[in-house]
């Protein structure tokens, strides 16, 4: 269900998406660029001078180009980091929702975390993530704090993590990375590659719709409603004493509410609330 606040909080994580393989690809045709300076001993400063911040990656061609050529894991990882800052910043938005209803306290969603954040809106909803999909999220949850925490080396927590990983999970795993699954034994390297980046986004996303359905079934159909009715008549495009303003809510609603198919005399009923 694609109602406008949900809408909004899906682009950021779009927009987020998009920018992270807009830096990834950016530094790709940056090194290739670099091939047509080779043999240089000027700097990026002198062949670029009117680049921003080209200052602070001073370095001649040939060095660049190396280091450019090389910064696809460091992206990944960076790129990962992000993704799972925003998917928790997503939920988290969505579980405050819930609040004004009584189905969260302050303290709950005052103490919801990346580890929980899901297990949350669960117990508050009623409504169960996928379950391959949640337990493959604490996966890139692990991966992460492994680099933010230990230097890029896995943690125990991490090692048993993937030890007790089901078959389902790892089948899953490996179709997003498109690499063989291994278990991540500790103080070895953690390697975020694009296979890895490309699973955390996907599985992002796969949550992102549970999460929405766990509002369906939380949130009462009265403020469905009131939330569509709010909606549409924001666009100004007719106001709630408009003598076709139930006619034209209706239509809107099977589009962005078709999910919830309110029915006539639902809205008809919000109609009278707002005026």
């Amino acid at each position: 269900m694609h109602f406008e606040a949900f809408r909004t909080l899906e682009q950021r994580r779009i927009d987020a998406g998009n920018a992270i393989w807009a830096i990834l690809a950016g530094s790709k045709i940056a090194s290739n660029t670099l091939n047509l300076t080779e043999g240089s001993t000027r700097t990026l400063a002198e062949m670029f001078p009117t680049v921003e911040h080209i200052e602070r990656f001073n370095l001649r061609s040939d060095i660049a180009r190396s280091l450019l050529g090389d910064a696809e894991a460091d992206l990944c990882t960076m790129g990962m980091s992000y993704a799972i800052a925003l998917h928790e910043d997503f939920v988290k938005t969505c579980l405050g929702w819930l609040l004004p209803l009584g189905l969260v306290t302050r303290s709950q969603l005052r103490d919801a975390k990346t580890f929980n954040v899901h297990e949350k809106i669960e117990a508050a909803s009623g409504v169960a993530m996928d379950v391959d999909a949640l337990a493959l999220f604490h996966l890139t949850r692990l991966m992460r704090n492994c680099h933010i925490h230990a230097g890029g080396l896995g943690s125990k927590e991490l090692e048993r993590y993937t030890t007790g990983m089901t078959p389902t999970q790892i089948a899953g795993w490996e179709e997003l990375t498109k690499r063989p699954f291994q278990v991540l034994v500790e103080g070895t390297p953690v390697e975020v590659g694009v296979g890895e980046l490309i699973a955390t986004l996907a599985i992002g996303k796969r949550l992102s719709y549970d999460v929405n359905l766990a509002l369906q079934s939380a949130i009462p159909r009265d403020e469905w409603a009131n939330m569509a009715a709010k909606e549409y008549f924001a666009l100004g495009a007719k106001s709630p004493s408009h003598n076709s303003a139930l006619r034209s809510l209706v239509g809107y609603t099977r589009g962005t509410y078709s999910a919830l198919a309110l029915t006539a005399d639902e809205l008809s009923a919000a109609i009278e609330r707002l005026r």
